[in-house]
This record gives C-alpha cells, sequence and structure tokens, in this order.
C-alpha cells in the first residue's frame, strides 16, 4: 500500500511534464519516459551520495584507529580524561568494553545481514512504485472521472473537491522539499562555521535526509558535534569543546526546530487550511499510518474539512 501511495505521489508530481511529452508522444511512452527519468534522478545522485558518504566515513574509521593507536589520552589532562584512563586500566571496565564493542560488532553485521536478506522486497516495492506511477500516469484523468461517476458527486462539489485536492497535495509537497533545503542550507552554513569538514556535502545529506521520517539532520549534526567535544576533550582543546557545543546549540534550534513549525506553517499557507489542522494531520498521520502517514494524514484530515464545508454550506 506504501509503495501505491509513493507512486501516485510521484506520478502528481511529474504529471506537468508528462503532460507537455503526451503532446508530440503517445502516452505510454511519454509515462514510460517520465517513469525512467525520475528512476534516474534517485538512483543515479543516490549512488553517488552512498559513495561518498562510504569514504568519508573510512576517512573517520583511520582516524579514529590512528588516535586509538596513539591513545585517547596521550595529550589530555584534565579531571574527566584522568577519571577515564583510570577506568581503562581497570580489567572488569575493559573486558566491558570489549563485550560491547562485541555486541555492537554483531548488530551492524546483523543488519547489514538483513539488508542483503531484504534486497528481493525492496527491488520489488520498486517495481510497485514505478507500476502504479506509470498507470496513474497513463490512466489519471479517467481514472479520476470515473471516480466522480461512482461516487455520484454533483459537477460543482466533485470540482471543488479536485480543486481543494490539488491545493492540498501542493501545499504537502512543496512544505517538504522547501523545509528540507531550508534545513540542509542552515546545516551546511553551520558546518562552515564550525568548522566541520566537506559542509556542502553534508548540508546535502541533511536536506536529503529531512525528507526520511525517523532519520531527519539529526544523524548527521549530532555525531558531528560530539566529535568536534571529544576531540577538543582529548587535546585540552577549549575552542573544539565550545565548537561542539556550539554546533549541538545550533543544530537543535536552527537546524531541527525548523522542521516543527515551519513546516505545517508552509504547508497550511499553500494549502490554505489552518496550521493547527495541519500539524494534526501530521501527527496523527504518522501515528495510525507510519512514516507515508506524513502525506495521507495531512491530506485526508484536509479534505475532510473540505467535505463537511461543502455538506454545511448545502
Amino acid at each position: 500500500m506504501t509503495s501505491i501511495i509513493v507512486g501516485g505521489v510521484l506520478a502528481y508530481i511529474t504529471y506537468p511534464l508528462f503532460k507537455s511529452l503526451s503532446k508530440t508522444r503517445k502516452s505510454n511512452t511519454a509515462a514510460l519516459f517520465v517513469c525512467v527519468l525520475v528512476l534516474c534522478i534517485i538512483l543515479i545522485p543516490g549512488f553517488f551520495f552512498i559513495k561518498t558518504l562510504i569514504q568519508q566515513s573510512y576517512v573517520l574509521f583511520i582516524v579514529i584507529k590512528q588516535k586509538l593507536a596513539l591513545g585517547l589520552f596521550q595529550d589530555c589532562s584534565n579531571t574527566f580524561c584522568n577519571l577515564l584512563g583510570d577506568l581503562a586500566g581497570n580489567e572488569l571496565f575493559a573486558d566491558h568494553i570489549q563485550q560491547s564493542a562485541g555486541t555492537i560488532t554483531n548488530y551492524v553485521v546483523g543488519k547489514a545481514s538483513d539488508l542483503v536478506i531484504s534486497l528481493p522486497r525492496l527491488l520489488l516495492n520498486v517495481f510497485v512504485v514505478f507500476f502504479s506511477m506509470f498507470y496513474t500516469l497513463r490512466d489519471g484523468p479517467s481514472l479520476v472521472r470515473k471516480t466522480g461517476e461512482i461516487l455520484s458527486i454533483r459537477h460543482e462539489h466533485y470540482k471543488q473537491i479536485l480543486k481543494r485536492f490539488k491545493e492540498i497535495m501542493s501545499g504537502i509537497i512543496n512544505g517538504y522539499f522547501f523545509v528540507a533545503l531550508i534545513q540542509g542550507v542552515f546545516g551546511g552554513i553551520g558546518f562552515l562555521i564550525f568548522g566541520v569538514q566537506s559542509p556542502l556535502f553534508w548540508g546535502v545529506a541533511m536536506a536529503f535526509l529531512a525528507l526520511i521520517p525517523y532519520l531527519g539532520t539529526g544523524v548527521i549534526w549530532g555525531p558531528a558535534a560530539l566529535i568536534l567535544f571529544l576531540d577538543g576533550l582529548f587535546s585540552n582543546s577549549n575552542s573544539l569543546m565550545l565548537r561542539g557545543i556550539g554546533l549541538f546549540i545550533y543544530g537543535l534550534l536552527l537546524v531541527s526546530s525548523l522542521d516543527n513549525f515551519l513546516k505545517p506553517k508552509l504547508m497550511s499557507d499553500k494549502a490554505k487550511i489552518h496550521p493547527a489542522i495541519m500539524l494534526v494531520g501530521l501527527l496523527g498521520g504518522m501515528f495510525f499510518f507510519g512514516p507515508v502517514g506524513l502525506i495521507v494524514g495531512p491530506l485526508v484530515l484536509s479534505l475532510t474539512v473540505v467535505l463537511l464545508e461543502i455538506y454545511f454550506r448545502k
């Protein structure tokens, strides 16, 4: 069901392109071209993003390995480092650390195995997404017309519902993409201000992750702030510790918080729906439908308000 909804949303976004192409080509050819184009737009940047992410992770792994080889507490003389140094010399503490490391390693290996096992299901979901997208593009107008006939709604009311549907969908989609873009820009600027390497790449990564429910930008700026703070702690650098604290506060207040108040506001302005209704739709949609509820929730609740308006007006 989620894959079908995602395919329908992609079809709605790309329908203007399909409509322009269908003027000079057959509808089947135009729909297939749009689906292949969307697939390339998603896969090609995704491939380079994952490749760069692996390279950055490998560099981070090498740095951590070097620090472990040289000793984390070599240049550290504050009370916190002395306490950690004493604990590191304790056999029970060392055994606990080794067991924890083994548990984490097994967890990572298990997740990687689960990912490999779930690849056929992932490919099936991708096929369903583009299958539903293809037929929604090709047969969308006739499907909308037949739906109105089945529901037996008066033409002027059905026309009003379709108009509000377009406004609401535009508000939801524009709100998501615009807020994700703003979060990526603010995140990249924050990394540049506080001296984190590759701010442009991490800004793009944060914009991408801002579109994914349950992840968000904190997956990137949180560990970056922690690494800065620990690097300053172990090297007795107050400036690095302050930069880590500053990045954490910056990310919490100016990056992640945008998602809470700016997204409902932008969506409600574009969709001409009260921000409170849009916020309830977002939260309720996530609770009842999961990640796809971030689109379905506001849409269902907003259309319900429209139907009630038509009913009471009648």
